[in-house]
């Protein structure tokens, strides 16, 4: 299947100075490609770091949101930018040294979910102007309880990834496609090609990781866990690896985590992290991409 991209007018214009050298701030374009699932054209975004010109080779990372953040690629794409890698490097203004392609996941049959239905565009942060940090407009601090649950196999209906029918999976060829325009447009490095996503977009970085384990030098699903038939693959390309979990977390149970962590253990992964925010519920990700600890560790690894 072949996917069609083009950089949109105002990409460009962002992109290039008038003399064809690409700035030295940072830069939010959005590139606009048809989609063969949708049939329908969309755009993704692409965030291009500070002084892009001025080094040959970056990393980039591949990074898959959640649930909420759905939309048709045009007019509600900016709900991207709310949490995540995107927010802390162009709404907070964060140095982040990758090339961050962040797509949006179309609604499929999930419009009707009340937390969608009733977002509004003042949920989006601004860029915050230098010096002045924006609030987190994230959930409340869960009060669920620490319930020191044992492992459990996951419900029925995620046991086979690729019978999800409104997830990331159903993206894939396109999502392959945007890391080879990454590479190609946008002086990507092709040993350091790096999968991240939260909660839905963490289910769908197991999902990608597993089917093509060969591609990234490192993945990070954060509130999101895999299921054991995808443990094998991504153990014999020893792809590093940090799941994030949270010990509050009633959206995404703890207990769902472990028996594809334990499957890991089983193929002999010799690479494989895992933290639960134990204070925290399913917005645990507001901590992880606050801090630098995964940046740091993503850069340290490369294929």
């Amino acid at each position: 299947m072949k996917v069609r991209f083009r950089r949109s007018v105002l990409s460009l214009l962002l992109a290039i100075s008038s003399t064809g050298v690409f700035a030295a701030e940072p830069q939010l374009l959005r590139v606009s490609y048809h989609s063969a699932v949708t049939n329908a054209d969309r755009d993704y975004f692409v965030y291009l770091p500070r002084n892009f010109a001025q080094q040959d080779r970056w990393p980039v990372m591949l990074f898959l949101h959640g649930n909420g953040e759905r939309g048709d690629g045009k007019q509600e794409l900016d709900y991207v930018l709310k949490h995540g890698p995107l927010f802390e490097a162009w709404c907070q203004r964060r140095d982040l040294p990758f090339v961050i392609i962040s797509p949006q996941l179309p609604m499929f049959d999930q419009g009707e979910i009340a937390y969608i239905k009733g977002r509004t565009r003042a949920s989006i942060p601004e860029r915050r102007a230098d010096g002045q940090l924006n609030s987190y407009n994230g959930m409340a601090r869960s009060k669920e309880p620490l319930n020191g649950q044992l492992s459990e196999r996951p419900p029925p209906d995620r046991l086979d990834p690729g019978a999800i029918q409104n997830g990331w999976n159903m993206l894939e060829t396109e999502l392959l496609a945007m890391i080879d325009q990454g590479l190609t447009n946008y002086k990507g490095d092709v040993h350091r090609v790096y999968l991240v996503g939260l909660s839905r977009g963490a289910v769908g970085t197991w999902y990608l990781a597993a089917k093509h384990p060969g591609r990234f030098a490192a993945i990070a699903p954060v509130v999101g866990y895999g299921v054991p038939v995808q443990a094998a693959s991504i153990a014999r390309a020893k792809v590093p690896l940090w799941v994030f979990a949270a010990g509050r977390d009633a959206t995404v149970p703890l207990k769902y985590f472990y028996p594809v962590l334990n499957e890991l253990e089983k193929e002999g992964h010799p690479e494989v992290r895992f933290t639960i925010e134990a204070d925290l519920g399913h917005d645990a990700w507001m901590r992880v991409f606050q801090g630098s600890d995964l940046y740091n560790w993503l850069l340290g690894h490369s294929k």
